[in-house]
C-alpha cells in the first residue's frame, strides 16, 4: 500500500512538473497581444525608473549585490504575481508602504506565496500524522493555509501602507514650513526638496525620503510634472496630492513658488488641526466600549454579589 501510494505521488508530481513546463512553453511562444504592444510605451518610463534607482544605490555595494541575488525570486514572483490589474494594485500598495525598488513586486510575491508553503509544511509533517498527509483533511488544510498566509500578507502589507501614510501626513507641515522658507531665500524647486530632505532626516524620515527621491527624478526625467506626480503616486495622501497639484498649477501659470508653497502650508495646518479636533471629538464614543466591557461588569457584580449570596442561602437552608 505504501509503495502504491508513493508511486501514485511520483506520478503527481512529474505530471504537475510536465503541465507547469508546457505552460511555460505556451507562454513563451505566445503571440504578443494588441495590450502587449500597446503597453511597450511604458518602456521608457520603467528605464527612467531604473536610472533613479541606480542613481540611488551607486553609492552602495551591498545594495547592488542583493540586488543581483533578488533577480531570480523576482522572475519567479513575476509569473506568479497575477493579471495586470492585479501587478498595479501590488505595485501602487508596494509604492505607499516604501518599498520602491523594481523587484519588490516580484519579490513580495514570491515570499508570500513561500509562506504559505511553509505553513503547509509545517501543517503537513509537524501536525499531521504520516497516514493523513495525503487524505481530504491535509488537502483541506493546506489550502486554507496558503489562503490565509496570502490574506495576511496582503493585510500587513495594507496596514503598512496606511500607517506610513499617516505619518506622512503629519509631518508634511514641517516639511512645507521650510520649503517656504527655502523658496523666498531664492531656491529652486529641485534644491528645496534636497535641503529640506536632508534637515528632516532623523525628525521625519517618510518625507525626507519621499523628497530625496524626488530631487533625484528631478535631475533625471525630462518632465518636472511627471516626478512631481511620481510623489503623489508613491505616497497615497491626500495633502500631499493637494501640493503636488498646486506646485503644477504653480509652474504652469507662472506663480511665485514662495506664494504658492506658503498658501499649501496654511491649508495643510488648517487640515492638521481639524483632523486633531475630530479625533477629539470621537473620543467620547470610542471610550464608551470599554467603559461599557472594563467597569460595568464588576460594578454589576458589586451590586449583585450581596443578593445572590442571601438567595444561595435560602435555598440552601
Amino acid at each position: 500500500m505504501t509503495n502504491d501510494m508513493m508511486f501514485l505521488v511520483f506520478v503527481g508530481l512529474l505530471l504537475c512538473t510536465t503541465g507547469l513546463v508546457l505552460f511555460g512553453l505556451y507562454f513563451r511562444a505566445k503571440p504578443k497581444t494588441l495590450t502587449d504592444r500597446l503597453q511597450t510605451s511604458g518602456i521608457a518610463a520603467d528605464k527612467e525608473s531604473q536610472l533613479v534607482e541606480a542613481a540611488l544605490l551607486s553609492q552602495n555595494d551591498e545594495r547592488r549585490k542583493l540586488q543581483k541575488w533578488l533577480q531570480p525570486l523576482d522572475r519567479i514572483g513575476q509569473e506568479l504575481a497575477g493579471t495586470e490589474s492585479d501587478k498595479f494594485a501590488t505595485r501602487k500598495l508596494l509604492l505607499m508602504a516604501g518599498f520602491r525598488r523594481q523587484n519588490a513586486l516580484g519579490v513580495f510575491t514570491f515570499c508570500k506565496f513561500s509562506l504559505g508553503i511553509i505553513c503547509i509544511l509545517l501543517f503537513l509533517f509537524g501536525v499531521l500524522e504520516s497516514g493523513n498527509r495525503l487524505s481530504l483533511n491535509g488537502l483541506a488544510g493546506s489550502l486554507m493555509l496558503l489562503f490565509f498566509s496570502s490574506f495576511a500578507a496582503e493585510v500587513w502589507l495594507k496596514m503598512r501602507a496606511a500607517s506610513r501614510g499617516g505619518r506622512l501626513s503629519s509631518s508634511l507641515p514641517d516639511a512645507l514650513d521650510l520649503m517656504v522658507i527655502c523658496a523666498e531665500a531664492g531656491l529652486p524647486l529641485g534644491r528645496i526638496f534636497k535641503t529640506v530632505s536632508k534637515e528632516l532626516a532623523f525628525s521625519a524620515p517618510e518625507i525626507a525620503e519621499e523628497l530625496g527621491y524626488t530631487h533625484a527624478e528631478l535631475q533625471i526625467l525630462s518632465d518636472r510634472t511627471k516626478a512631481l506626480l511620481n510623489l503623489s503616486e508613491r505616497c497615497g495622501v491626500e495633502n500631499v496630492e493637494a501640493m503636488v497639484s498646486t506646485l503644477i498649477q504653480a509652474e504652469r501659470y507662472g506663480t511665485p513658488l514662495s506664494q504658492a508653497l506658503r498658501t499649501i502650508s496654511e491649508e495643510s495646518r488648517k487640515r492638521l488641526v481639524l483632523d486633531l479636533e475630530e479625533k477629539a471629538g470621537k473620543l467620547p464614543a470610542q471610550l464608551s466600549v470599554p467603559l461599557m466591557v472594563f467597569i460595568l461588569p464588576p460594578v454589576i457584580a458589586m451590586m449583585g454579589t450581596p443578593a445572590m449570596i442571601r438567595i444561595i442561602r435560602m435555598l440552601g437552608s
